[in-house]
């Protein structure tokens, strides 16, 4: 059972309890045991609330809400036993009928194979100029109509034991419930009709009562009735659940099998909605195919039929004469522009609006991605640039700076988020699997139908973790070979990065503010307006440095210009800092710091060199710690530098100390650690650090070194305030 599952409000009892909680499990069994023998279920497991689920038109009358039955746990253990135990055997015996009622069936993509297969319906009746009528049918509250001495009468015609009939009929029998809402709740009234929607058991047995009518219309002289192309496999009926659509060549025979439709629902007792159903013809007119008005009868009523150029909805997906998609296409960017915008004028951080962007926008899409037949160049251009558009707005790129960074994963400092072009491909990717790996073999026969130029670049993926993996590839093939200045910032840190601690610096840079995040997202596609970008962008005709004269890069501006030398001299003393009073705690050793407040590195190697920080333990161990803080590209460089200049140092003090080792702490601007880092470390870990504090000490040199070098970047660009730039 799904963790995720609502308790009974009677009793509010998880099913996380018994999940984590083995003698609640063994005592559930012991009582599950005891249930079967007796054939009788508990009074306290038969009573349940029910709450109202809107469905669409006036919310004032009852009938528009989906009534929601929530039971106690140890009730839908139980009814999932039962569940299973009734499927296993009606399915090894063949008493149910897969190829028509695909409802609730497991390991059975039923809305996907429906829609799939009335699509190619319509399009080959319209190309191959061949007659269909298609008759959607809708039942009125079809789950709370059945009534219970029916579910008896349909155990008995798929012959269920005895003994499992005793116990569904006890579990009818007094069964009550409440209804709840945010202002009221009602008495407890009993269940005298229906089945339970919410109950484990309920779609089964409803499927059950809808097979006494699909096994009676499974025979072959009503198959004949069904559409088919080359005689071969004809289909003439589709349900899902509740929802049935008859398929026909002619309307005499459409007639024909809702005559039979209405004759099964009079002796169950089912009320067909006319007024809800409705009808769609294509025949030949001369030369060529055309949408018609089918005239047609169910309960001496005459159906409701679809107006010519109109489309009509089944199982989600939309259906015209021409197969456009233009519904599903005006719902998506409709529905795409609301959520974004909405989530826009919210005032929430930029990592908490993609997070709403991935994690519900993109689930909201998937359905229509899934069935519509869409084209990946239109969901590019229409779907991917409503996205893109609102992500560089919360983030603050302009047009001029990549997304490619920010479709990268975590660990590759990116936002591991993704455009809805590759929800599309995962999507259609899914649907392609579900119609390869059907049981039913009409299916499997339409797949390979289907299997032209179109679909293989979905038939090419075995799963949507693949589609992903090749578009995240992708950027980073092409922020490495194409995007020379956008993609520096990658091609370094991939190359000298310390990779355990690329997590740590994405926790670093989620806690930041909305100012500072977005900084790092321009810095990483060097997308800050520098005087270079701005010469580049043709906003400003010089772009040297107005201290220096030099090309006024991002490089220069953080790590290279002469004339800001204190205060690159200040951020790197900013981390030095915090690292030597986190270090001054350390018993039994000795530190010493090139900083005010601090014994200084000279007592012990003079005044020839002056090292960061010395620390002096105990054991007669003597480590050496050298910081630099500069820019990404730098880092290799600033590393070799600094072991060729301290190597005589460390000859030296090995004369004095047990053992000397030499830390070679190189850290980026942007905070990020050196591959050579791992020796920081394992220095931590031999002066007795926990993980804890080491993790610790690294997120907060990482943040100090991003936030000083931001109010770097800001001092010294005044063009930064100006909020024009942003939009550039």
């Amino acid at each position: 059972m799904k963790s995720s599952g609502s308790p009974c409000p009677l009793d509010q009892l998880s099913i996380i309890s018994f999940k984590h909680c083995p003698y609640l499990r063994t005592y559930l069994t012991e009582l599950i045991h005891d249930i079967w023998l007796s054939g009788t279920v508990p009074t306290e497991w038969k009573r349940a609330c029910t709450i109202l689920i809107h469905k669409k038109g006036n919310n004032n009358d009852p009938s528009n809400f989906r009534p929601i039955t929530l039971e106690s746990i140890p009730l839908k253990v139980f009814t999932s036993c039962l569940r299973n135990a009734v499927y296993s055997f009606v399915a090894s015996n063949n008493f149910v009928e897969h190829n028509i009622q695909k409802g609730f069936t497991p390991n059975l993509s039923g809305t996907l194979e429906h829609t799939a297969q009335m699509a190619d319906i319509i399009n080959k009746a319209r190309i191959r100029q061949r007659s269909v009528v298609i008759t959607l049918l809708d039942l009125k509250n079809a789950f709370g109509e059945i009534h219970h001495n029916l579910i008896q009468s349909v155990l008995d015609y798929h012959h269920i034991p005895d003994h499992i009939k005793f116990v569904i009929k006890s579990l009818y029998t007094d069964f009550q419930t409440l209804i709840i809402t945010s202002e009221f709740r009602t008495p407890f009234m009993t269940v005298g009709r229906g089945v339970l929607q919410g109950d484990c058991l309920s779609p089964l047995l409803f499927n059950m009562c809808f097979n006494t009518f699909i096994q009676h219309i499974k025979a072959e002289k009503y198959r004949l009735f069904g559409f088919s192309f080359k005689l071969l496999n004809p289909i003439h009926w589709f349900q899902f659940a509740d929802d049935a659509a008859v398929i026909t060549g002619q309307e005499s025979e459409n007639q024909h099998l809702l005559n039979r439709f209405s004759i099964w629902c009079q002796w169950s007792d089912m009320i067909i909605r006319v007024d809800k159903c409705s009808t769609f013809g294509i025949k030949k007119a001369i030369t060529k195919s055309v949408q018609y008005l089918p005239k047609l009868l169910i309960s001496n009523q005459l159906i409701p039929k679809i107006t010519i150029g109109e489309s009509f909805q089944y199982l989600g997906r939309y259906f015209d004469f021409h197969m456009s998609n233009d519904n599903h296409k005006t719902e998506l960017t409709t529905l795409l522009n609301e959520l974004m915008s909405d989530i826009d004028s919210k005032p929430l951080h930029p990592k908490n609006k993609l997070l709403l962007y991935s994690r519900y926008v993109l689930s909201k899409l998937a359905w229509h991605f899934t069935v519509a037949t869409l084209s990946k160049t239109w969901v590019t251009e229409n779907i991917d640039s409503i996205a893109n558009k609102y992500i560089r707005r919360w983030l603050e790129v302009p047009i001029s700076g990549t997304l490619s960074t920010v479709f990268l994963t975590n660990n590759k400092f990116g936002l591991s988020i993704y455009p809805p072009s590759v929800k599309f491909i995962q999507c259609q990717t899914v649907l392609r699997k579900a119609l390869k790996s059907s049981p039913n073999e009409s299916t499997n026969d339409l797949w390979r139908a289907t299997s032209n130029h179109t679909n293989t670049q979905y038939d090419a993926y075995n799963s949507t973790k693949e589609v992903l993996k090749d578009f995240r590839s992708g950027h980073e093939n092409k922020l490495l070979n194409q995007l020379t200045s956008q993609g520096s910032f990658f091609c370094s840190v991939t190359k000298f990065a310390l990779p355990q601690l690329s997590k740590v610096w994405c926790v670093a840079q989620s806690k930041l503010p909305k100012n500072i995040y977005n900084f790092t997202i321009r810095y990483i596609n060097n997308s800050l307006p520098t005087r270079k970008n701005l010469n580049r962008w043709a906003i400003s005709s010089n772009s040297d440095c107005s201290f220096c004269l030099s090309p006024e890069t991002l490089l220069h501006i953080v790590a290279g210009c002469q004339f800001y030398l204190d205060r690159f001299t200040g951020r790197h003393n900013s981390v030095l800092n915090f690292l030597a009073h986190q270090l001054q705690t350390v018993d039994g050793s000795t530190l010493y710091a090139d900083l005010n407040g601090f014994k200084s590195p000279s007592i012990l190697t003079g005044d020839t060199y002056r090292p960061d920080l010395l620390l002096s333990c105990s054991n007669g161990s003597l480590y050496v710690v050298e910081l630099t803080t500069g820019y990404e590209t730098n880092l290799k460089n600033n590393v070799k530098r600094k072991k060729d200049k301290y190597r005589e140092l460390l000859r030296q003090l090995g004369k004095n100390f047990n053992q000397v080792k030499f830390i070679n702490l190189s850290i980026s601007s942007l905070g990020i650690f050196a591959e050579e880092c791992y020796t920081f470390l394992d220095m931590l870990d031999s002066i007795g650090l926990d993980k804890n504090h080491q993790m610790y000490c690294v997120r907060k040199m990482m943040t100090i070194a991003i936030r000083t070098t931001y109010y770097l970047f800001c001092c010294r660009n005044k063009e930064w305030e100006n909020p024009d730039l942003l939009t550039i």
